[in-house]
């Protein structure tokens, strides 16, 4: 394989996992890949599955205002519900509606699922080689966007 073949066979998988994701959005509809990144950063990514402000603002490297602008529509839409800090009335949590939450963990555990029987495809030495280069991907990435 050349390493123009390489970049093409990328560059139509990323392509494909949009797609899939796109998709498998279910019955929920009215919402883009943005919104997902963040609803899914809130859930899965963040401490007591509740973000700050200030915490989805450099996550998404926007200002704290545009993030504001954007937890408001959701907010709007039923999917967040914002909460002030009791020990600090200045801090504002933002966390998932149970709206959203139970369609998140649906949609999670439909992924999850289509990931383990993809992999079951794959022999034992297939599995060694996609996670040793995926971790190779995941190091290049975290090295070059420090």
């Amino acid at each position: 394989m050349s390493k123009e073949s390489t970049i093409n066979v990328i560059n139509k998988s990323m392509y494909t996992l949009m797609e899939f994701t796109r998709k498998s959005r279910g019955p929920i509809t009215g919402y883009r890949m943005r919104d997902l990144y963040i609803l899914g950063f809130i859930f899965f990514d963040s401490k007591d599955h509740r973000a700050t402000m200030s915490e989805l603002a450099a996550h998404m490297n926007i200002t704290p205002a545009a993030a504001s602008q954007i937890i408001s529509g959701y907010e709007k839409n039923g999917w967040v519900i914002r909460t002030r800090s009791e020990k600090d009335r200045r801090t504002v949590y933002v966390e998932i509606s149970d709206k959203i939450k139970e369609h998140l963990k649906s949609k999670w555990r439909d992924n999850q699922q289509f990931l383990s029987d993809f992999l079951d495809e794959l022999s034992p030495e297939d599995l060694d080689s996609l996670e040793r280069i995926l971790n190779k991907v995941l190091d290049y990435f975290e090295e070059y966007y420090k």
